[in-house]
């Protein structure tokens, strides 16, 4: 079990890990190294572009490529740099 703080991971609420591992939680750079290994800044770009394009529903043809991937980093890191926030304000 890893511990954070005085809790272990196994004790914190999966609510509170959201889609972050325990190990991804105890340390929350792994989350942007393992995104930045899969995917470069102009690829997670092309999503985020791809996306709002798609959400606008002006689009007729389906996405080119896998777009759940890139969405699932994309909220690990959002949860991850509000973890490191929380912890940075904590010291």
């Amino acid at each position: 079990m890893l511990k954070v703080g005085r809790l272990c991971a196994a004790e914190v609420s999966p609510l509170v890990l959201g889609l972050l591992t325990e190990k991804e939680y105890q340390n929350p750079l792994l989350v942007f190294k393992k995104a930045f290994k899969e995917y470069s800044i102009k690829e997670f770009d092309y999503f985020i572009s791809g996306m709002v394009y798609f959400s606008m529903g002006i689009y007729d043809k389906l996405p080119e490529r896998n777009m759940i991937n890139p969405y699932i980093h994309l909220i690990k890191m959002l949860d991850a740099a509000y973890l490191i926030i929380e912890r940075k304000g904590k010291k």
